[in-house]
């Protein structure tokens, strides 16, 4: 009986696979694509050798005074004379290393979350995560600790940006949750609060909210009260945060099956119970997307504090500027520099979101 022998498979059609094929299906799939393709390739080619030569080739690498930008390209020396400013802003120079600490234990914390197990990140990490911002604070004041006590004044620069985010989302992602239980409430009163809190704060320009609480809440505290003017503006970020995470879980909730909440009850699992072990944890999941989104427009949100005479990063820059030594007009320098230091945790905290949503992903293929 002759045997069935299956002749080698043919390779796949040149066209389709390696270089070639990638640029017919992503720049050339189409007359529109291909009209777009050479429309922007041209633009580069002009605008890129004159880029790279300011940035890189003709560009001032060495030196400490404006008086050593002598090419015609672009003066980092700028960047790096004020370096220190622009990453720790006025905090005094025998004491950045609370400033390190404190941002080393935020990186620690968040790296060692997404590799531990659930059970130790759960009963350890977690409840540090929550604590951090106040261990924080009392390691960059200092008097709390018996070290030499920093005024919350000489605080700033980028540093100041990262912590004063971090704290803010921190405490606003449970305080967030909070809300969006009480706006799904049955109880009037709860859900009229809830949907008051959050609608003020999602629908009150985050600028007006700075002046408010720089200004107005003062006057809410006991006459005599001096109220931290860096305090009040973490407790309106705070505020801000959780009116928008309230949103980004109530939609959490409605992508929710009616099954599971049903299949809970049917276990005789009580309210908090059910909530926190079965609802959560699928509203983190469907809404991993949109919290990221949040917490970069919070984090960029942090440069707005230069309207009320906070030092973070871009308004050291701004006062760099204007600084009598350096008047040779270094504003491209100092703004893309900026700009690259944001852009750079935005995309790492992009990065870190889509490792969760990997480690959060419960599909089967086969």
């Amino acid at each position: 009986m002759q045997t069935f022998n299956p002749l080698p498979d043919k390779p796949a059609p040149a066209q389709t696979v390696g270089i070639t094929g990638w640029l017919k299906n992503n720049l050339f799939s189409s007359p529109l694509n291909s009209l777009a393709t050479i429309v922007v390739a041209a633009i580069l080619i002009k605008v890129l050798p004159a880029m790279i030569d300011w940035l890189f080739i003709s560009a001032n690498w060495s030196g400490a005074t404006q008086d050593d930008c002598t090419k015609d390209g672009a003066c980092w020396v700028f960047v790096s004379a004020w370096s220190q400013q622009f990453f720790y802003g006025s905090y005094p120079d025998e004491e950045i290393w609370r400033v390190n600490l404190c941002l080393a234990m935020l990186v620690a914390i968040i790296t060692a979350s997404l590799r531990v197990k659930k059970e130790l990140r759960e009963k350890v990490f977690i409840p540090l995560f929550l604590l951090l911002p106040f261990i924080s604070i009392a390691i960059l004041d200092g008097s709390y600790l018996g070290l030499v006590q920093v005024d919350t004044d000489y605080w700033g620069g980028f540093s100041l940006n990262v912590l004063l985010a971090a704290a803010s989302i921190i405490v606003a992602f449970p305080l967030g949750f909070l809300w969006a239980l009480g706006r799904r409430s049955h109880m009037p009163l709860a859900r009229t609060i809830s949907i008051g809190f959050i609608e003020f704060f999602r629908g009150v320009p985050v600028l007006a909210l700075f002046f408010m609480g720089s200004v107005m809440l003062p006057l809410f505290f006991p006459e005599g009260t001096n109220v931290d003017k860096l305090l009040r503006v973490w407790i309106v970020l705070v505020f801000f945060m959780s009116g928008y995470m309230a949103e980004v879980y109530r939609g959490g909730f409605n992508a929710i099956p009616a099954g599971q909440y049903e299949a809970a009850d049917s276990l005789g699992l009580s309210y908090w119970q059910k909530t926190l072990l079965i609802i959560l944890p699928q509203v983190i999941k469907i809404s991993m997307p949109n919290i990221l989104a949040t917490f970069v427009m919070l984090f960029k949100n942090t440069t707005f504090l230069l309207i009320i005479g906070i030092f973070e990063m871009l308004s050291t820059t701004q006062t760099a500027l204007s600084n009598s030594h350096w008047l040779g007009g270094h504003a491209e320098e100092g703004y893309l520099f900026v700009a690259l230091v944001f852009w750079v945790c935005c995309f790492s905290m992009s990065m870190m979101a889509s490792a969760i949503e990997r480690k959060l992903n419960t599909d089967h293929k086969n």
